[in-house]
């Protein structure tokens, strides 16, 4: 298996809109309303895509995982984006995580990983001294995962609305 990082351009977007709903999907079953899981539309996603891909703001960085000529996971990072109860935090030195999903066909085979570590290099190499990244409080899997690669629970909390429902977040840090 043969794992290359680079910037994903337009002509991405429908592998990126099929990851991003399947991640979720698998993901968030159970955690995230099924309503709104079922109301993740590919065409919509796939114009959300294209419109970010080709009016991204510099300071937004996408990293897609290509595996033998498929895409097969995502990243987004760049600087924090203060919420929660920590909107007040100074927080100038810091990156953030804002997205990572894997395609289910593709996890658990350090696809996800490689990302993870572009990314995180991405945000060193832009000189900040920390990262922090949201993840939901009943995502239980994915909080271990991070945890498994330096990231821990730093006490700020937030949350996140799909559709009426208001899920809660954890605030997970990672000195860079």
């Amino acid at each position: 298996m043969s794992v290359t990082i680079r910037t994903p351009v337009p002509a991405d977007a429908d592998r990126l809109a099929r990851i991003n709903i399947d991640a979720w999907r698998s993901a968030y079953a159970g955690i995230v309303p099924a309503s709104y899981l079922d109301a993740m539309d590919l065409t919509r996603y796939r114009e959300r895509w294209q419109h970010n891909l080709i009016d991204a703001s510099p300071s937004r960085n996408f990293l897609v995982a290509d595996v033998d000529g498929e895409l097969a996971a995502y990243g987004i990072c760049g600087p924090y984006r203060p919420q929660g109860d920590a909107a007040e935090e100074d927080t100038s030195g810091w990156g953030e995580l804002y997205a990572i999903y894997t395609h289910p066909d593709r996890q658990g085979r350090g696809v996800g990983s490689a990302v993870l570590c572009a990314a995180v290099a991405l945000l060193h190499d832009q000189e900040y001294a920390d990262a922090g990244l949201w993840v939901l409080r009943d995502n239980h899997a994915g909080q271990r995962w991070y945890a498994a690669r330096g990231w821990r629970p730093d006490g700020a909390t937030s949350s996140w609305l799909a559709g009426d429902a208001a899920l809660p977040e954890l605030r997970l840090r990672r000195h860079l």
